[in-house]
């Protein structure tokens, strides 16, 4: 009886490993950079808050390739962009997604290529932005609400030349792109941008 025990357990033992390695028939897609970027959809409206100000904001068409995130709360002839972006592809074929303040400027590499846990790049043209995928999530509730996204990516964004506390983590959802910007100081860390 003892050895039909052993002989029994070490059986199931070895079911249970070789069930854990076998591979999935439904593995996730690769996460391509360009699937948590913003959509060039016009009719889409974004909803931030912003340091306790909520301001929606609309897709336009810019200059130089750039859409931008133009703010619909003001009138006017100029409207207040909080991010002009735009994809395209590196001499590899890879997608490179930016992210700009001005239209005067480049911007950063907010995303590129395939975005797996552990990924980075070099973030802007002077080489002192250094990006690295930190998160993944399945599924990501906002701080404080109900809402939440599915498939979500977490990439922190350290510059050199900063000390090593001062750094930006932004959170992507697949076909939302940017729903949280966090500004992380001396340890200390606020929700600066988030989509309501």
């Amino acid at each position: 009886m003892k050895n039909f025990t052993a002989f029994f357990f070490t059986a199931v033992l070895a079911l249970g490993f070789a069930a854990c390695s076998s591979p999935s028939g439904n593995s996730p897609a690769p996460a391509s950079a360009d699937n948590y970027f913003f959509p060039r959809d016009r009719t889409f409206d974004y909803t931030y808050s912003l340091d306790s100000t909520t301001e929606t904001y609309q897709v336009r068409d810019t200059t130089g390739g750039f859409m931008s995130l133009v703010n619909q709360n003001v009138q006017g002839s100029i409207s207040p962009t909080l991010y002009l972006f735009k994809q395209t592809t590196s001499a590899d074929g890879s997608v490179i997604c930016l992210l700009s303040n001005s239209p005067q400027t480049n911007g950063f590499i907010a995303l590129e290529g395939t975005l797996d846990l552990g990924s980075t790049w070099t973030a802007d043209d002077a080489g002192n932005i250094q990006a690295a995928v930190v998160g993944k999530y399945a599924e990501y509730y906002l701080p404080g609400r109900q809402v939440h996204y599915n498939d979500v990516v977490v990439v922190k964004y350290t510059d050199k030349t900063a000390p090593a506390d001062h750094y930006v983590i932004r959170y992507f959802a697949n076909g939302y792109g940017l729903i949280l910007e966090r500004t992380v100081t001396s340890s200390t860390q606020s929700a600066d941008l988030q989509l309501v």
